[in-house]
């Protein structure tokens, strides 16, 4: 391997450690700012897919 492949590796790695970071950071201000409710569940719910999900005894 070259310096510069080596590099790309390196820069890749912190790259995805500050998306990482910066996902964690959000999800839990999201979930703070709306009483628990995770940004997915909202999601889920706005779009009507958990309703789909429910199975109807």
């Amino acid at each position: 391997m070259d310096t510069e492949s080596i590099a790309g590796f390196i820069g890749l790695g912190v790259g995805l450690l500050v998306l990482l970071g910066l996902s964690i950071f959000e999800s839990r201000t999201y979930r703070r700012e709306h009483n628990g409710e995770g940004m997915m569940h909202h999601w889920l719910s706005e779009h009507h897919v958990l309703d789909r999900m429910r199975r109807k005894h």
